[in-house]
């Protein structure tokens, strides 16, 4: 009786100590796997958005190549509220770091979170959480890198334009702040029809057209060799004298860009004598289009490494990414490579560090809960994007 008793202690104790050591070693493993939040519009108005960014951050897991690493995507739905449920059940979940979401007003409520910090899409910096990093190609990384352009081409009589809309708030930023030294800054109607007569009054076309129109008048009665020939050039062009500005500074996208751009133009302003800039504008191929975007300059990302994205991301699912979404797919890098150089611990302020880091779209640090990017400038030039700095 005693062996027996003997046995089933023995027995228990080897049990306990297995089932003891299995479950230590179930903690260790699990200590190492890294859990990131996704938290993207899986559904409604910008699901196609959502579906993009959620494959761009699949391929970099499958570049990474590594296990232990795991997503787990929520649907934000494009709006605040779902946004937050979907952050409490990450929490609920023990994740720390989360990638998304992608719009400023999803952030809403993301404050309250405190245990996780997001890494959001977003470009817009002002009044951003303290748990939140706005990682999208930001208005200050885009003023830094033109300030060193225009140091190095020597423009110093800058027009800032903006449109009386959704800009305005950046806009009015980036003058405040005053690292462009702008000569002049002026605000225009967002109707199409309005823009061109806003243009003329900047542009002082109208009085331009008349003392052209007044020197023609006085050639006309002169029997000079050298009137002539001056009378000849003029009757070719369409104004006369030269605008009191060197450079435009234009914060707009798509059609009203264009009509603006356009209506300096018609305006008789040459994009050859006078530079021509605008924001990020993702290398967009419609510009090529039309003539009044020659010469117009935009800070962006590297392009070469975008094209090289674009092939990786269509091979893979047969389909062309939305281009932004290779910040999600930085994104992730950005986490791994922080987890994997604290050996396999994930903390927060590793983001922070002031080596700063390199993903695909360019170098980057992260500081004042926003990544700035050490952009490139490039020009638009008979229908290709040209790198000028």
């Amino acid at each position: 009786m005693k062996k027996l008793i003997t046995i089933l202690i023995l027995s228990y104790l080897s049990f306990t100590i297995n089932s003891s050591a299995a479950n230590q070693e179930k903690k260790l493993q699990n200590k190492n796997i890294l859990k990131i939040g996704v938290l993207l519009p899986l559904s409604g108005e910008y699901q196609s958005i959502g579906e993009s960014f959620l494959k761009s951050i699949q391929l970099a897991l499958y570049d990474i190549s590594n296990k232990n690493i795991k997503i787990y995507p929520k649907d934000s739905k494009g709006n605040a509220f779902a946004a937050y449920e979907a952050a409490k059940e990450f929490e609920e979940l023990g994740i720390e770091i989360v990638i998304g979401p992608i719009f400023f007003h999803s952030l809403e409520r993301l404050g309250e979170i405190n245990n996780i910090t997001f890494i959001s899409l977003t470009n817009k910096t002002n009044k951003i959480p303290k748990n939140i990093i706005a990682f999208g190609i930001n208005i200050d990384s885009q003023v830094n890198i033109l300030r060193k352009y225009f140091d190095e081409i020597k423009v110093n009589k800058t027009l800032l334009l903006w449109p009386d809309s959704e800009f305005k708030e950046q806009s009015k930023s980036i003058e405040e702040k005053d690292i462009l030294k702008f000569y002049r800054t002026y605000s225009y109607d967002t109707n199409p029809k309005k823009i061109t007569g806003a243009i003329e009054k900047i542009t002082k076309y109208r009085e331009r057209k008349k003392d052209l129109e007044r020197r023609i008048k006085i050639l006309e009665k002169s029997d000079l060799y050298k009137h002539k020939q001056e009378l000849k050039k003029l009757e070719q062009m369409h104004t006369l004298g030269e605008v009191n500005f060197d450079s435009v500074f234009i914060v707009d996208f798509g059609e009203r860009l264009k009509s603006v751009l356009t209506s300096f133009m018609f305006s008789d302003v040459s994009n050859k004598k006078v530079n021509f800039f605008t924001i990020n504008q993702w290398f967009d191929e419609t510009l090529f289009n039309e003539n009044a975007m020659q010469n117009l300059h935009f800070p962006s990302i590297d392009l070469v490494n975008l094209k090289k994205f674009n092939k990786k991301f269509t091979k893979k699912f047969n389909e062309k990414p939305n281009k932004v979404s290779i910040l999600a797919y930085d994104a992730l890098g950005l986490i791994y490579y922080c987890w994997f150089n604290n050996n396999f611990q994930f903390e927060k302020d590793q983001l922070y560090s002031n080596k700063g880091f390199k993903g695909l779209h360019g170098e980057f640090f992260i500081k004042n809960n926003q990544s700035l990017q050490k952009l490139k400038i490039y020009k638009i030039s008979k229908k290709k994007f040209i790198k000028v700095y």
